[in-house]
């Protein structure tokens, strides 16, 4: 009898390690392996002058990071560029999107058509709402500063010095739908006797959404702003596609220096990789602590 539970305990063994054995490969080739390989990298000197001469990488040990903080005076701009960016984004997209989940959450007609043009933008490709966009802020014929000069108001330099608004516009509008799913599933979540109960007290709608909704789908909010903070910080594609980060170097990224650097040096380029994905880990675990007070669970104790 032991015997036969030893047996079909191997087996069962051996099963879940076939099931997940396609996982572990993925896992081992496209991460656990490129993220040893681009440490090691980040460690060496390896430029297009090298390659061609067929000269070896050139061990520089930690110098690539030290000349980040030390000789990349555009590192500090990009870092500011990209910090900001992300606060605005995530946050003004939350309020723009919860705001918008609210008024879809209650029964009004047509609520089904304006989910699906609300969504449209998240579905369309990056490229594409980049070109609209470009033609809706270019300097010859701008739809937006046509629209100013109608209500007499003064033109706007979409993308000269307030690039970066125009670039945070343009991602915010392609983000809300995602984001305003996501919080309207959260806001049906919501018991009704809780509201009725507040407008029995004599609660308004905005005491009962500061009072009652927001602290009940906190955990929901916690995780649209941390995905959506991460997602920032590695912001590229948006930035590259409308503005090339200028004008200078007003709206570069961090990301775009990595790739921008790569085609010089691919140490430093992988060296300031790494510096950014401890960015994001950092400002990930610190947005955790300090939201560690403020988040509710419905089914437990806070976090």
């Amino acid at each position: 009898m032991d015997k036969k539970v030893v047996k079909l305990s191997m087996k069962d063994n051996i099963s879940f390690y076939l099931f997940v054995s396609p996982w572990i490969v993925g896992f081992l080739c496209f991460t656990l392996i490129p993220l040893a390989a681009s440490l090691y990298f980040s460690m060496n000197s390896l430029t297009k002058l090298s390659l061609a001469m067929g000269n070896p990488m050139k061990f520089v040990g930690l110098e690539h990071y030290a000349d980040i903080f030390t000789k990349t005076p555009e590192f500090a701009t990009a870092l500011k560029n990209t910090l900001f960016y992300a606060v605005v984004r995530v946050f003004g997209g939350a309020v723009v999107s919860y705001l918008f989940a609210v008024m879809l959450n209650r029964k009004v007609w047509g609520r089904k058509i304006f989910r699906t043009l609300i969504y449209i933008p998240a579905i369309i490709p990056m490229v594409g709402s980049a070109i609209v966009w470009q033609a809706l802020f270019d300097e010859s014929f701008s739809f937006f500063n046509y629209i100013l000069s109608l209500l007499h108001l003064p033109e706007v330099d979409w993308l000269g010095k307030n690039a970066m608004g125009s670039v945070m516009l343009m991602s915010i509008w392609c983000g809300i739908g995602p984001t305003m799913i996501i919080i309207l599933a959260a806001l049906q979540t919501v018991p009704q006797e809780l509201l009725e109960a507040a407008e029995i007290d004599g609660a308004g709608g905005f005491r009962k959404n500061v009072k009652i909704v927001l602290p009940y789908i906190s955990s929901t909010f916690l995780y649209v702003l941390v995905t959506g903070i991460i997602g920032c910080l590695q912001a590229y594609a948006e930035f590259d596609l409308i503005t090339q980060g200028g004008p200078g170097i007003s709206t570069t990224t961090i990301t775009m220096l990595v790739v921008n650097s790569m085609q010089e040096n691919l140490g430093y380029s992988c060296a300031l990789a790494w510096v950014v994905c401890l960015i994001v880990l950092v400002v990930t675990l610190l947005f955790f602590k300090i939201s560690n007070k403020m988040v509710f669970y419905a089914g437990g104790d806070e976090t």
